[in-house]
């Protein structure tokens, strides 16, 4: 899925591994990291319920 072997993966540290893995998925995500107007929504009626 990254490109790497496994002797690539077995090289790298765990910082290395996971820059590279958060790069794929920026690279490969339709996601723009905003929230829905539903999320906001959701986060809206979660917040309200907070108040005591």
């Amino acid at each position: 899925m990254l490109g790497f072997t496994p002797d690539d993966i077995k090289a790298l540290s765990m910082w290395e591994f996971m820059a590279a893995l958060e790069g794929y998925v920026k690279a490969n995500s339709s996601d723009d990291g905003k929230m829905t107007s539903a999320e906001v929504d959701d986060v809206w009626k979660w917040m309200q319920g907070m108040e005591g």
